[in-house]
């Protein structure tokens, strides 16, 4: 549907460069990364408004650097929606179809099934400036699909809401998505977004692409050190490999010693990354279970995250940090400066290349 080849352009200070990547039809795709990393200049060259300094963007197998940004069959969302102020609602979805110069009752019964299947049937004849955030990008949202797009480009939608309309707005979403069969891109900086939306994402961090794959892939399997710590993983700690028997590695972080699946050589220095919630926590006598890595640590902290989920930092001669619901932790008593026993398997620790 969307692919880049060796896509590099540049822009003041700002270049991507090289960049490759394929999003399939019907794909809820993310571009994710940090502030600053290219995302929306990925989004703004699939719809036609930067070109390549080198390499192609192709739209169904076609080049597209000579295809006009409104011949795209694309529609792009910003994250300040763009609304027409002197518009109501009605005027402002009904403004694309009007433009595509199609039959009044065409352009009547798009508009109306629109302001149904967002729930803005009563903002219809109210104008921007008088309606929150959050109504006003289901309005962008929906002028966007008045046209009938193959492609619906989104910048960071939910980046303004308040959790409710943004819980409402990603529900929305994944329901056009279901029904409509539609492409979407989507960039974000917010890791949660991803998890709940997309199919497949691709990590922009400097202007280049760190890891593409399924969403899920992404997150539970990163490449580098890089994408391992924007996804967040929390535990990423530097070592050297000192034995490698038969993919079962060693890896000496400071005083401590880490088994790990991987085909790592010994020598080479590598970060062990292991999420927080494959570490287990247990008292000390109590069982951890057949986990190879097993550490004495001390509770150095806990933050509650909201929800069921709490978050130890743990002293075991490294920095560990361990996710348990708020129910084990209040069954266990845990406290800070208590001595407790983490354990993570060795299958559950992924060996990256030291940035």
């Amino acid at each position: 549907m969307i692919e880049f080849k060796h896509v590099s352009l540049a822009l003041g200070d700002f270049s991507l460069k090289d960049v490759s990547l394929s999003i399939e039809k019907g794909d809820y795709y993310f571009i994710i990364g940090p502030s600053g990393a290219g995302k929306t200049v990925v989004l703004e060259a699939i719809a036609g408004l930067h070109l390549p300094d080198t390499g192609q963007v192709l739209i169904r197998g076609e080049d597209v650097s000579a295809v006009p940004p409104e011949k795209r069959r694309i529609a792009l969302v910003y994250q300040d929606y763009s609304l027409f102020p002197h518009m109501t609602v009605r005027e402002n979805i009904a403004f694309g179809p009007k433009m595509q110069r199609l039959p009044k009752e065409e352009v009547t019964r798009r508009t109306e099934r629109l302001l149904s299947s967002f729930g803005i049937e009563h903002l219809a004849d109210r104008y921007p400036g008088t309606m929150s955030g959050g109504e006003q990008q289901r309005v962008a949202i929906a002028r966007a699909l008045a046209v009938e797009p193959e492609i619906l480009l989104l910048d960071e939608p939910f980046s303004a809401l308040d959790p409710l309309t943004r819980e409402r707005l990603m529900t929305d979403m994944a329901r056009i998505h279901r029904e409509r069969g539609l492409t979407i891109v989507q960039v974000t900086h917010a890791r949660e977004e991803a998890l709940r939306l997309a199919t497949r994402a691709a990590v922009v961090i400097d202007g280049r692409l760190a890891q593409e794959g399924p969403v899920r892939e992404v997150f539970e399997d990163p490449q580098s050190v890089r994408v391992a710590r924007f996804v967040g993983m929390e535990n990423i700690l530097n070592g050297t490999v000192t034995e490698n028997t038969d993919g079962l590695v060693t890896v000496q972080v400071g005083n401590a010693s880490i088994a790990a699946i991987s085909d790592a050589s010994v020598g080479e220095r590598v970060a062990a990354v292991i999420g927080a919630a494959d570490v287990a926590i247990a008292r000390r006598g109590e069982s951890t279970g057949m986990a190879r890595n097993r550490f004495e640590a001390e509770v150095t902290g806990i933050v509650p995250l909201g929800g069921a989920l709490v978050r130890l930092h743990l002293d075991c001669g490294f920095p560990l940090t361990a996710l348990v619901t708020r129910r084990s932790a209040d069954e266990e008593g845990l406290a800070a400066g208590m001595t407790v026993i983490a354990s993570f398997k060795a299958s559950a620790v992924r060996t990256l290349p030291v940035d």
